[in-house]
């Protein structure tokens, strides 16, 4: 296919919303050797995720300047909202801890949440994103060098939440340059069993996603006979967040900031069709959340 271009859930009576606790910060490292837990790759994923292609470039065609190869149809919404990376021209790598919850699952076959999503700037192969749709909750690893499609993916379980979230409901997330002269980027969630990174993806050459970064709230949905967002209803009481987001610049690690990213990916929220719907960026730029 050519493309040119910490949650804590509350299940008490009187508890219906979801309230995130940052997850712990965890220290920078190489990959381990071991593979993410449950894991699949390749054809098996870009399989299962077929219908999903659509939805994901759709929704960022704002992001990359690029359209999809199907347009979407006029009903169908497809804002974002949160960090963007500057490309400085040294940039190597981005970190964030990452909301992740087993209650979300869009009823409607129109709606995919990607919440939230991280691409480094600097001309990543991989971005990692947290998608939620009618047929799986996962988080899953996008090739931007090759075949751009999804090419791995974990499913947001139990065994998922006991490994990689440490009680917090949150995931830490690594996405760094690994090769520079290849352009080889690799994906890694920190296991908290193990106190390791575990790979999630590795991919090297040429990105078709540009050199901007972003870590962002992004879905792409239908709407309703009344003007509204079919994920309103899905993401209502419930609270997304992206914490202690960092950049990689040449090597030393740093939180972002309106030196390194700003706010250039953010539509205003009128375009989410969700009149409940609140979005806040705690503080510039490593920390947002919204609230269905």
């Amino acid at each position: 296919m050519a493309f040119g271009s910490s949650l804590t859930v509350l299940a008490g009576a009187a508890a219906a919303a979801l309230s995130l606790i940052a997850a712990p910060a965890v220290a920078h490292a190489t990959p381990h050797s071991a593979e993410v837990h449950n894991v699949s790759r390749g054809a098996v994923v870009r399989a299962k995720t077929a219908d999903q292609v659509t939805p994901f470039l759709a929704a960022h065609e704002g992001l990359t300047g690029h359209q999809a190869t199907a347009r979407a149809a006029a009903q169908q919404i497809h804002p974002t909202a949160g960090t963007a990376f500057k490309d400085a021209g040294t940039n190597r790598g981005a970190f964030a801890n990452q909301s992740v919850t087993t209650s979300l699952h869009p009823t409607n076959s129109g709606t995919v949440i990607y919440t939230p999503t991280m691409y480094p700037a600097g001309g990543s192969c991989i971005e990692v994103t947290t998608v939620y749709a009618a047929s799986e909750q996962a988080v899953e690893a996008w090739d931007w060098c090759n075949n751009i499609d999804f090419e791995a993916s974990v499913p947001i379980d139990s065994n998922f939440l006991s490994r990689y979230t440490n009680g917090s409901s949150a995931y830490a997330v690594q996405i760094s340059q690994t090769n520079t002269s290849q352009n080889t980027w690799t994906a890694s969630l920190y296991n908290y069993q193990t106190k390791t990174y575990d790979t999630l993806y590795t991919s090297s050459g040429s990105t078709q996603a540009g050199t901007v970064g972003w870590d962002i709230n992004e879905l792409y949905s239908d709407v309703d006979g009344n003007g509204r967002s079919y994920a309103c209803a899905d993401m209502s009481g419930k609270t997304f967040s992206s914490s202690g987001i960092q950049v990689n610049l040449n090597g030393s690690w740093q939180a972002a900031s309106t030196s390194n990213s700003d706010a250039r990916f953010d539509r205003p929220a009128s375009e989410f069709d969700c009149a409940d719907r609140s979005y806040q960026m705690i503080e510039k730029y490593d920390h947002w959340q919204v609230v269905g």
